[in-house]
């Protein structure tokens, strides 16, 4: 077995155990409702890209997490280093209080996106609008699945509300959401499709 090979099943396992504490996390808590997280799709759809050898499927979820993941990543180093938040995410601040299979599963923020840009440097990119076009759809039926059966109070995917301590209102919510998640979708996707370690040979 080659090198590379070894790799991706050490990335496979490690994204895998993750996965597993995040579900540990629902059942314990018996908060199922979390199960629409973007991450509880995107992550199993990392896993099968990861087998499959596909960096199309695996790109077109990392450029889904990986602005807001950067987001909470910054927020939790400011909390370790500096005792509190800056975006004010939620979890982030709860981190403290939670029991430890919850931290467990809340770390997946932090391994997640940055070993799936490491199996993408093993299995390269080619820049494939249809890539695009996956992530929009997904985050579409996500938006109405959240929509649908997240009570209004929930912090889910920021579908009713902002996730950050930012007011934003110069326009109707739902409107900034697609913008928002839309535009760093498309930014995190020309971003990667152009770094010289991703990109396929042609």
């Amino acid at each position: 077995m080659k090198k590379r090979d070894w790799i991706l099943y050490a990335i496979i396992f490690v994204i895998s155990l993750a996965y597993v504490f995040m579900i540990i996390d629902v059942v314990i808590t018996h908060d199922y409702i979390s199960l629409l997280w973007t991450c509880y799709l995107a992550i199993p759809l990392i896993i099968i890209g990861l087998i499959k050898r596909n960096s199309g499927l695996i790109l077109s979820q990392v450029i889904i997490l990986i602005i807001t993941d950067l987001f909470w990543i910054f927020d939790f180093l400011c909390l370790i280093f500096l005792g509190h938040t800056v975006f004010g995410i939620d979890i982030v601040k709860n981190f403290p209080y939670q029991s430890l299979i919850i931290k467990l599963g809340n770390l997946q923020h932090l391994v997640v996106t940055p070993l799936s840009i490491v199996a993408l440097s093993i299995l390269k990119v080619k820049k494939s609008y249809k890539i695009l076009l996956i992530s929009f759809g997904e985050l579409i039926v996500l938006f109405l699945l959240t929509l649908l059966f997240a009570p209004h109070t929930s912090f889910i995917n920021c579908v009713y509300q902002g996730c950050v301590d930012v007011p934003l209102n110069f326009l109707p919510y739902p409107l900034i959401w697609f913008i928002f998640s839309f535009g760093f979708v498309s930014i995190s996707y020309f971003i990667l499709t152009s770094l010289p370690f991703l990109k396929k040979k042609s």
